[in-house]
């Protein structure tokens, strides 16, 4: 109630509406009117705290009053405050306590489901296209980064050597044949006479026996006897003789069998020989690293050019301590660099040794001056089907994620 004490004069105030209050009259000491008006602010501040008691903020009326509540230390407000706040900070503390317990159990956890590594890379085949005879290039079919499909021509050589050797080859084995067939007539030959010997030598061996038994009984003369005996003896030699002729024209057959097959045989090599002077694709891949020139003569196993295949797997080379409950087919999450996105796969094997044992001198610690350090184990990790593996290439940097189970 807003009043002008210097225009006080001692009458009621009339209210807006020309009648007097009746309820309420002006004191007369301006100090019990200060002290009125003090009380009600407080009053009003009181209630409400009670009303709305979460709110901190000082309103208009606490910010107008603050000189006098510095005046009088038995304010209510301040207490009311401290009581309300204390369990609201109590609670709040419990409830950040509980999350970081559960969210620290929970994050440990997971930071112990998998294991990981960036000492890893796509893998894959690099075969080398090499000539196996020798050779001019006459023709070079393909490029650097080409792709190609198995059994795709990628180099001519100069056939007309190789086809100048089949022709021969093939004449030998003519000519072995013939022989072949010759000895197997000689055979047929030889086995007839001793036939044919054996016959007579039936003959003689029997007149022999029969003259035997006259010259006995004084019969024949021992001149007939002797005569008869001789041709019987020759006969039996002559049979011998003949088969042993027959058996050798048998072995001759088997000679000349041998040379059919070796003249078959250097026919057939002829053929690949005449072959290789087309170098093909042996599996679908991509072309890289090409020395193959036109008109270069090129010696067997000479490379030309090196082939990547279409296959790849991830070698990740973890930590031995990594690898404690690390198992075949556990999945595996493979981040790969240069596309930016996942792929799926799973763990193929397990390896056989540290990488540092398959190297050309490996390390001997048997010398008294080993220092302990951690080694890494190659782990073979395979790209699961139905994943579109087109962008990858060999040697890609990657980090594979390993889940344990």
């Amino acid at each position: 109630m807003d009043m002008n004490e210097s225009e006080y004069n001692g009458e009621e105030l009339p209210t807006d509406s020309g009648e007097v209050d009746r309820d309420l009259s002006v004191p007369q000491d301006a100090a019990l009117q200060g002290e009125i008006r003090r009380l009600r602010l407080q009053l009003e501040r009181l209630e409400a705290f009670r009303q709305a008691p979460q709110s901190h903020e000082p309103d208009s009326a606490d910010e107008a009053s603050t000189d006098n509540d510095a005046e009088h230390p038995n304010n209510p407000a301040e207490p009311n405050q401290a009581r309300y706040r204390s369990p609201m900070r109590m609670a709040l503390v419990a409830i950040i306590a509980v999350v970081l317990s559960v969210g620290g159990s929970q994050f440990w956890r997971y930071l112990q489901s998998y294991q990981n590594t960036d000492d890893a890379e796509v893998d894959g085949y690099l075969d080398p296209i090499s000539s196996r005879i020798n050779g001019t290039i006459n023709a070079v079919y393909v490029d650097n980064n080409q792709s190609v499909k198995a059994g795709q021509l990628l180099v001519q050589l100069d056939p007309s050597d190789y086809q100048v050797a089949l022709e021969q080859a093939r004449a030998q084995l003519a000519q072995a044949e013939a022989d072949l067939n010759s000895s197997r007539q000689q055979y047929v030959s030889a086995v007839a006479t001793v036939r044919q010997d054996e016959a007579q030598d039936y003959l003689a061996q029997r007149n022999a026996q029969r003259y035997s038994q006259l010259i006995e009984q004084k019969v024949v003369s021992q001149s007939e006897f002797d005569q008869y005996d001789a041709t019987a003896r020759a006969q039996d030699a002559t049979v011998n003789r003949d088969q042993a002729a027959a058996a050798s024209a048998q072995r001759t057959i088997a000679s000349k069998e041998a040379q059919v097959k070796q003249a078959q045989a250097n026919l057939d090599q002829a053929g690949l020989n005449l072959s290789y002077t087309r170098i093909v694709a042996p599996a679908d891949g991509i072309i890289g690293n090409r020395s193959a020139q036109l008109g270069q003569r090129v010696q067997p196993a000479q490379s030309l050019m090196a082939l990547t295949q279409h296959q790849f797997w991830v070698t990740a080379n973890f930590k031995e301590t990594q690898l404690a409950r690390m198992r075949p087919d556990q999945p595996v999450t493979i981040h790969v660099d240069a596309v930016g996105r996942d792929f799926k796969g799973h763990v193929e094997n397990m390896p056989g040794a540290t990488g540092s044992l398959y190297d050309l001198l490996p390390p001997e610690n048997a010398t008294g001056n080993y220092v302990k350090i951690v080694q890494r184990l190659p782990v073979r990790i395979l790209f699961d089907n139905g994943q579109d593996l087109s962008q990858l290439r060999p040697g890609m940097s990657v980090e594979p994620e390993v889940w344990l189970r």
